[in-house]
């Protein structure tokens, strides 16, 4: 038998499920399966809306980031990055 693949969605890419589930052009079954998401992935992505939304509006994070972590010392990762 097989291991289940781990996939992790950036947040640039969660937007575009969420526009699709506003729109309501599709039902969240064609959503899931035109995307290649489980459908237990979508209760998720829109239970985290709200979370979403405001780490696109603060930039906190790259486009690119898989998880909305963020860091306890950000003067150290201030240094890091410069």
């Amino acid at each position: 038998m097989s291991k289940r693949k781990h996939t992790a969605y950036t947040i640039e890419f969660k937007p575009q499920i969420l526009s699709e589930v506003v729109e309501k052009k599709l039902t969240k079954t064609e959503i899931c399966k035109k995307y290649s998401i489980p459908n237990s992935t979508l209760p998720a992505i829109l239970k985290d809306r709200e979370k979403l939304q405001k780490a696109r509006d603060d930039l906190k994070f790259r486009p690119a980031t898989k998880k909305m972590k963020l860091y306890s010392h950000e003067e150290l990762e201030d240094a890091v990055f410069a």
